[in-house]
């Protein structure tokens, strides 16, 4: 009994070692191309709720996404015709916990001109953030979102290669790779329909096992303009879905992205 009981202690050590799922769960979303115009202001607000996900905290202190709802308020300024800035403001509910504040974030985001032809799409979107314990396990971090795809307004193809990092905590600097992709059709119908996909592969100097691999699929659905129509001041996103690999820690989520631009 004593070799199973420490047995067990070191596979929990070991699973604990792992960094925590990647899936930003305060801003599950795909980058695209879209910015404000230059002294013009934008609104978002992100929501979602964990159905069903990981019980159990995955460390000291964390608040574990099992019916968890979260909201972030994104206010956004377009400086010129390739740069914006915004922020986040994050907050959750979570059981038995009400209301808590969530931490803050900046960004800036930055889109290139139309290198490959007016199909394709290049830019890059950096933040910074502090965030308290029970969110994550280390206070600052800061995230390197590449984004590249293309659209004919009939379909969409969008790859994140993300980079994420600490800046405190005994992994700081350490980079993560989180890639997200998505792929869209545009009915004609005023809304479009497509899959997003998130992951962690973990450390670029230590690349998880595909089993230890967190992986998410979300159906969804887009507020979009027909082909050759102007773009509307509005946005939407809806979708469902959540974890495909045993790794991931939330198996159900259903999310919104409701935005306005002035």
């Amino acid at each position: 009994m004593r070799i199973r009981a420490r047995l067990a202690l070191a596979v929990a050590l070991v699973l604990r070692a792992f960094p925590a799922a990647a899936l930003d769960r305060f801003e599950i979303q795909v980058y695209e191309e879209d910015i404000n115009e230059p002294g013009h202001f934008g609104l978002e607000l992100h929501s979602n709720f964990t159905g069903s996900g990981e019980r159990t905290p995955a460390y000291q202190g964390e608040i574990p996404p099992h019916h968890t709802a979260r909201f972030t308020l994104e206010p956004a300024y377009g400086v010129t015709s390739w740069l914006e800035v915004g922020a986040y403001l994050l907050t959750l509910v979570a059981p038995a916990r009400g209301l808590e504040f969530g931490g803050v974030k900046a960004r800036v985001k930055m889109v290139a001109p139309k290198l490959l032809g007016e199909d394709y799409f290049l830019g890059l979107n950096v933040e910074v953030g502090r965030m308290p314990i029970a969110v994550a396990q280390d206070a600052w971090a800061s995230e390197f979102r590449p984004f590249l795809g293309y659209t004919n307004g009939w379909v969409l193809v969008d790859l994140n290669p993300i980079f994420g990092y600490a800046l405190s905590g005994k992994d700081k600097f350490r980079v993560e790779l989180e890639p997200a992709a998505k792929v869209a059709l545009n009915t004609q119908l005023g809304f479009a329909v497509g899959v997003e996909y998130f992951a962690e592969l973990g450390f670029v100097d230590a690349i998880l096992p595909l089993r230890d691999q967190p992986h998410y699929l979300f159906g969804v659905v887009d507020l979009t303009p027909p082909r050759g129509a102007p773009r509307s001041d509005w946005e939407l996103n809806l979708a469902i879905g959540g974890g495909i690999t045993g790794a991931a820690d939330q198996q159900l989520i259903v999310k919104t992205i409701v935005g306005k631009g002035w």
